[in-house]
């Protein structure tokens, strides 16, 4: 059995595999998010914009968490004692706030987004006149859709710096639930549907309570998601049982 400083990932020092896949991460989503921004939305979602869309911000979260991740890469290589203090901060920020934040929410976005853009497109893109392609290419659909949550699973379970999260299921039900309640609040402002606005999914474009309900319905799922991923041991862990087994 191991120790709790070693489960909970202090006293872990980045890897060169997390750094290479934070690095390309960042670079990949950065590019995805710029082409995905340039997209021309059509008049009901245009005066909201590109903010509006979970998918851009749970991008955005990723590529802070990337850029996290590469700072801590090198404070963790610092020394002397008046840089721990900074190496405990700049763990905590990187490995237990915006990776599972982004963790889940990247999580989250491909598993409605895929099966709704394969087989009900209607449901996530609005006003596509019939016989038009679809306004996103595909390589910027990947790297919004499909990439983020592939560096972010590699980065948490294979390059050998992922740890079990300290933060409580009960506490993440409460941040999760408090995520998904303040993007509901930020749509209702952002969104006036007596003026011609709509929501950014069509799927969302229900009266009440029937779009409070998918939001809970929604953030139920994210932290089921999170006790899945709290459940599987990262790479990192499992070798060290192994060892003081």
């Amino acid at each position: 059995m191991i120790n709790k400083q070693t489960s909970s990932g202090a006293g872990l020092t980045p890897t060169l595999s997390s750094l290479v896949i934070n690095v390309v991460s960042a670079i990949v989503c950065s590019w995805g998010l710029y082409h995905c921004s340039c997209v021309v939305l059509p008049a009901s979602l245009k005066k909201a914009g590109h903010k509006q869309f979970l998918t851009n911000i749970s991008v955005v979260v990723t590529v802070i968490n990337n850029t996290a991740n590469v700072i801590n890469w090198f404070v963790q290589r610092c020394a002397g004692a008046e840089v721990q203090q900074w190496k405990a901060v700049s763990a905590l920020v990187s490995r237990e706030i915006t990776l599972p934040f982004a963790l889940i929410m990247e999580t989250i976005v491909p598993l409605v987004y895929w099966p709704l853009r394969l087989f009900a497109l209607r449901l996530i893109a609005q006003d596509i006149p019939a016989g038009m392609r679809y306004p996103i290419p595909i390589s910027v659909d990947l790297a919004i859709h499909f990439w983020p949550i592939v560096f972010l699973l590699g980065d948490h379970y294979l390059s050998g710096y992922g740890s079990k999260f300290k933060i409580s299921n009960g506490k993440a039900w409460l941040v999760i639930t408090g995520t998904g309640f303040a993007y509901y609040k930020f749509l209702a402002a952002l969104i006036d549907v007596s003026t011609g606005q709509a929501y950014p999914y069509p799927f969302l474009n229900v009266n009440e309570p029937y779009r409070s309900i998918i939001f809970v319905f929604v953030s139920t799922i994210a932290w089921l998601i999170f006790i899945g991923y709290q459940a599987r041991v990262p790479h990192q862990l499992q070798r060290l049982q192994k060892k003081t087994a």
